[in-house]
């Protein structure tokens, strides 16, 4: 079914004994309010003939939401519901946006507790031990569970007031509308032959340049597969490219900050994105320097993320796509078709045009712009019109698109002409309601004219309210500018070149409105005193660089100051400004916005000024501002950014008394000591002092700050009004004087998001237990660096923090962490970095995704990691204990161990996400890499071992049944002296003959360790390159490389080892996961599939679990010599290098094909034995 004709915008799905009278109700009525067509069984009653009206409703939705609720289970109806939900978000793109009412999203995920106690009922009454079709569908069930509880929703327990997250939830739903709806494409005709072309093609082509002339559509294209592909993506972006850096796309992808300088996204964030099914759409690209990077590893990404580039140059395509589609003039069907949608209404029939309709589609070339732009030129126009254009066309012999758009323009009265002129100059890309009110400034009514431009056609408005504009007509603005004559002066508008050369012949004048210069594109630059002055109309002046682009213009010949500025001025941006004051008198009273960012500007005004039109400053990066002027009279004033501006000693009173004051910025001002304000401030939402490190003194009153960075200041006790902030969402103490944690913290029950560090914190237990207590919505929680009074363990109710994600302990003196910590069953990052006198880390909750137990030079013992294993979930595990060198030889043993089975169990799930598509809506892989001390490689990963940097084997002629590669290698740091600093990775190089894959397996640090380490990886994408290949030998080349790209010296390969997982290996990783029966028997039927080899090995149900406790001979051989030691006690790490040495012996002795046949005769034994 086409998207566009759906019936119903929503699908709700629900139990209705748990929710029909309550959230659920709410939810539906909050939806109509807001005009959302919703889909509801209210009415209908259960029985057969239900389930077809159900089933097409559900087909028939944009977007459904899943209420969950503790009995939802119980409902075989729900529950396939559910999967009919699910097969629509895969077949059709639906979107589904979970609500987790009352239930936590991990029961549902590993259906435990009521979710278990309703599966358990259901396969009694299913009989599903014996009926193998009511097994399957359990199965099913099941996997639709899993799969709809990992996709981001909303849930009760974060969110405790009902009627705001009603709110959230009916604005995500319009959110996930626009984008399915997208504001460019409404009323569009479009030519389907070219969408379902291009769609085909991105079934098989990872990166697709889409290639015309402009004005044919290629944005609409895009725009159109993504409204209708988005939701079965993790990530994604549409982009401009001339509007998006590397770093704001990264932002968006990743969400998270990224600086404008980062031109090069670290191999980091790119292998965070390798897990994760990315849509990447560069639109109108005409240069690619920027993204060059981004075209050359997107191989290396998830093999089902897409990226596509839209062009009018096929040269810049070439060798960087894999495919390239050509967008040609649409024929006269589809140009008539479009031009009749546009051009005529019911109240204005076409019957007697029929005559003139060919004449207008041959005008308009088969350009789907200029045909929509001309159609609603003649909208409900007489014939007469219509002639008398078509008139002004044939003066032209040969009439182009750009005389058929300008016709539009001539049409506008004269007031929208000056605003499309300056939106085509001057405001592409910014907001509209800021374009409006500096446009309104100018006494231009812009609000309403702005709508009249987009309902012609001349803008569009898009989903993030920013003004678009097609490069057509912006070329044919700048045309319209120049047709006043050669002479630039004379022009009102200036960019580019004339810009340019006016501004160093000194050839400024009257006519001249708006000018505009990027900076990046201009090393030097002349200017004279009148330069401005004598543009006595000047109202724009934006002389900028974009954010991705540093400003390097050398100003030459520079008077010593520059005559006033016209009073009209409603916009100056002047990056890089190169006197240290405005001009004096400054007296553009209409001033909008000030932007002069990398100035050498140390005041701007002296005294008071009637700027009651000011909006925003910003002077960030200004090295030598040292003060604001008064702004008393700035009654709009709604944003200030001084980041960087380290001369700046004191803020203006003025500033803490602007009631309309949103957004203050005061990041890295060294050298202000105190932000105090004595009003309290109605609508400030940010505030950031972060790297203020003069700063002692800070006191802000405001109910609706969300966001509070006091971070590397020099602030030692907080304001008591810290604890009186009720909307309060990220609060950063990180780096502060502070000596005490503040009592007030525990009050703020908002907080999602806490960060404190500080060498001198000193924090006692109970401190702790009743932040904990307190802050129980907190997702991250970062205590560096905390003085613990008597090295306490943490609070062991820890655990009420039952959302937390992330916690960070780096540098903290803890000796232990608490056992209650396996019960945050969301926490997916834990870092331990310098905690160097952690002792024992205890058993740690499954869904942990990365770990740092770096320099924890203490740390002795390891509990078991094993339930890292089952629960993988398509994400990258990273475990490091570098540098924590007294692990015993027990723990070494434990980590490697449930590393391997962590790996082995990763290849199975791959297969199984292939094969299956559980999890379809992320297709994701499941990567791990860890790091721990060791001088060679264990014997209990089964490795083929090297004693160099390369490694060599044969494959059978027929092997199907190898799944994957567990790759290792041993890193000694060169001299013994320990590495140097510095980015370091691990490359491999694998050859196949002539077809050579160079990937960068591991990208991880290296660097600085002080001893011999042994690093494991598993990577999926790797493995699947070089299995696709029908080759009888592989030979994979290892090396340390270092940021440059060049082999690191430092650090020596000492062993390299590669594992070959293969059907065989399935049995004993099934006995050793904690898997239900039906998980196991559904990763049976993966590998069966992908074999294509029937597997029969005696029922996992019949088989002991202690089977797992028996050591097979490679782990004898690891744990020789070692008693098993608790949490806490001693033992010397010079154990555990002796026996890896024992290891590397016997390891040499063993030939590669032998354990093959070894290794199934070992597995028998271990049955025998049980």
């Amino acid at each position: 079914m086409s998207y566009s004709s759906k019936k119903y915008d929503v699908f709700v799905s629900f139990r209705g004994e748990d929710t029909r009278y309550g959230i659920t109700n709410l939810i539906y009525d909050a939806l109509i309010h807001k005009s959302i067509k919703t889909f509801i069984d209210y009415e209908l009653n259960r029985g057969e003939d239900v389930w077809p009206k159900l089933s097409k409703a559900i087909e028939e939705s944009h977007i459904s939401v899943v209420v969950f609720s503790e009995n939802f289970a119980t409902s075989k109806w729900c529950l396939e519901e559910l999967v009919k939900v699910l097969e629509c978000r895969k077949d059709h793109g639906q979107v589904v946006i979970p609500v987790f009412y009352k239930t936590n999203p991990s029961h549902i995920r590993n259906q435990t507790h009521s979710y278990e106690k309703a599966f358990a009922k259901h396969e009694r009454d299913l009989g599903t031990k014996s009926n193998a079709s009511n097994k399957l569908i359990v199965l099913k069930w099941r996997s639709a569970l899993t799969e709809a509880a990992t996709i981001s929703g909303w849930d009760t327990h974060t969110h405790k007031d009902e009627s705001n997250l009603i709110h959230k939830i009916v604005n995500d739903v319009l959110q996930k509308l626009q984008l399915r709806y997208p504001n460019e494409l409404e009323g569009v005709v479009r030519d389907e032959k070219n969408c379902e072309c291009v769609e085909s093609l991105l079934k098989s082509v990872q990166i697709l340049g889409i290639w015309g002339m402009g004005g044919m559509g290629k944005t609409t294209i895009a725009k159109v597969l993504f409204a209708k592909h988005f939701a079965q993506y993790d990530q994604v972006c549409f982009a401009n490219a001339k509007e998006y850096s590397v770093s704001k796309l990264f932002s968006e992808l990743l969400k998270e900050e990224f600086s404008p300088s980062d031109v090069v996204i670290s191999t980091f964030h790119m292998r965070r994105l390798r897990s994760t099914k990315v849509l990447i759409v560069l639109d109108n690209v005409d240069s690619l320097d920027q993204f060059e990077y981004l075209c050359r590893d997107y191989g290396k990404l998830h093999k089902d993320s897409r990226l596509i580039i839209t062009t009018r140059d096929r040269q810049l395509l070439r060798k960087r796509v894999h495919r390239i589609y050509e967008v040609k003039q649409w024929e006269d069907p589809k140009s008539l078709e479009l031009f009749c949608l546009e051009a005529f209404v019911p109240s204005h029939p076409r019957e007697k045009y029929e005559h003139l309709l060919q004449r207008a589609v041959t005008y308009a070339g088969g350009v789907p712009l200029a045909l929509k732009v001309f159609a609603l030129l003649l909208r409900s126009r007489e014939i007469e019109f219509w002639e008398s254009a078509f008139k002004k066309l044939g003066k032209h012999s040969n009439a182009t698109v750009h005389e058929v758009l300008k016709l539009s323009y001539d049409d506008l009265d004269a007031l929208q002409k000056k605003i499309f002129l300056d939106i085509a100059f001057f405001f592409i890309g910014e907001k509209k309601d800021c374009v409006a009110r500096i446009l309104d400034a100018c006494d231009f009514e812009a609000s309403s004219e702005i709508v009249v431009l987009k309902d012609m056609a001349l803008i569009t408005i898009s989903n993030d309210h920013t003004i678009q504009m097609h490069d057509l007509l912006q070329k044919m603005g700048s045309d319209i500018c120049n047709d006043r004559g050669t002479d630039p002066a004379t022009h009102t508008r200036l960019s580019g070149r004339e810009a340019l050369d006016v501004i160093e012949e000194n050839k400024g004048s009257s006519f001249i409105e708006g000018i505009m210069l990027d900076l990046s594109q201009n090393n030097d630059l002349s200017l004279s005193a009148d330069t401005f002055s004598k543009m006595k109309g000047l109202r724009i002046l934006k002389f900028y660089a974009p954010s991705n682009q540093s400003c390097t213009t050398t100003y030459l010949d520079l008077p010593e100051f520059l005559e006033p500025f016209s009073n009209k001025l409603r916009y100056f941006e002047w990056n890089g400004y190169p006197f240290e004051s405005l001009p004096k008198p400054f007296k553009a009273k209409f001033l909008v916005e000030i932007r002069m960012r990398y100035s050498i500007v140390k005041e701007l005004w002296q005294g008071i000024q009637e700027f009651d039109k000011l909006e925003g400053i910003d002077m960030s990066e200004c090295k030598h501002f040292v003060q604001l002027p008064d702004l008393s009279k700035a009654s709009r004033l709604k944003w200030i950014n001084l980041s960087g501006c380290e001369s700046l000693v004191d803020l203006h009173p003025s500033v803490l008394c602007a009631n309309t004051l949103v957004t203050l910025i005061l990041d890295r001002c060294t050298k202000v000591r105190s932000v105090r304000g004595e009003k309290h401030l109605s609508f400030l939402e940010e505030i950031s002092v972060d790297g203020c490190t003069s700063l002692e003194e800070f006191a802000v009153s405001s109910d609706l700050i969300e966001n509070l960075d006091l971070s590397s200041t020099g602030i030692q006790t907080l304001d008591l009004s810290i604890g009186c902030l009720p909307k309060i969402k990220r609060l950063n103490l990180e780096s502060l004087r502070l000596s005490h944690l503040p009592k007030e913290l525990p009050s703020v029950i908002s907080l999602r998001e806490l960060k404190i560090s500080g060498s001198r914190l000193i924090v006692e237990k109970q401190q702790l237990h009743e932040l904990f207590d307190g802050l129980r919505s907190l997702r991250i929680l970062h205590m560096k660096d905390f003085v613990f009074v008597n090295q306490f363990d943490l609070p062991n109710n820890i655990d009420v923090v039952s959302k937390l994600m992330e916690l960070n302990l780096d540098g903290s003196n803890m000796k232990r962490l608490p056992e209650s910590i396996k019960k945050l069953e969301e926490l997916e990052i834990l870092s331990l970095v310098n905690c160097r006198e952690l002792e024992c880390i205890p058993e740690l909750p499954p869904l942990i995704t990365m770990l740092n137990a770096v320099n924890c030079t203490s740390l002795i013992s390891v509990s078991n990691l094993k339930k890292l294993a089952t629960k993988m979930m398509g994400k990258t595990k990273h475990i490091s204990f570098s540098n924590s060198l007294n692990l015993d030889g027990h723990s070494l043993t434990l980590i490697m161990k449930s590393l391997n089975l962590t790996m082995m169990s990763a290849v199975f799930q791959n297969v199984s996400v292939r094969r299956l598509r559980v999890a379809v809506h992320s297709y994701n892989y499941t990567s791990v890499d860890t790091c721990e001390p060791g001088t060679c490689i264990p014997s209990l990963l089964q490795c083929q071992i090297a004693t160099d940097s390369s490694i060599t084997f044969n494959l059978l002629p027929d092997h199907s049944n190898l799944l994957g590669f567990i790759y290792s290698v041993v890193l000694s740091p060169a001299g013994g002296d320990g590495t140097k600093k510095g980015e370091a990775r691990i490359k491999c190089q694998c050859n196949l003959g002539e077809q050579g894959i160079k990937v960068s397996l591991l990208n991880t640090d290296c660097t600085e360790l002080n001893s011999d380490h042994v690093y494991v990886w598993y990577d999926p994408f790797h493995c699947d390159s070089i299995l696709k290949f029908d080759k009888p030998e592989i030979c994979f080349e290892f090396c340390v490389t270092n940021d440059m790209g060049e082999v690191d010296g430092s650090i020596g390969i000492k062993e390299c080892g590669v594992r070959l997982v293969g059907v065989e290996d399935l049995e004993s990783v099934l006995l050793e996961l904690e898997l239900d029966s039906p998980r196991k028997e559904e990763l049976k039927k993966a590998v069966e599939l992908e074999s294509g080899h029937s597997i029969i090995f005696k029922p996992l149900e019949d088989l002991s679990t202690n089977i797992t406790q028996v050591p097979s001979h490679s782990e004898l051989s690891y744990t020789c010599g070692h008693e098993e030691s608790a949490c806490g006690e001693e033992s010397s790490s010079g154990q555990g290098t002796q026996v890896q040495n024992q290891e590397l012996a016997l390891n040499k002795k063993c030939d590669f094909s032998c354990d093959f046949l070894i290794r199934p005769l070992k597995y028998l034994w271990r049955l025998i034995c049980s």
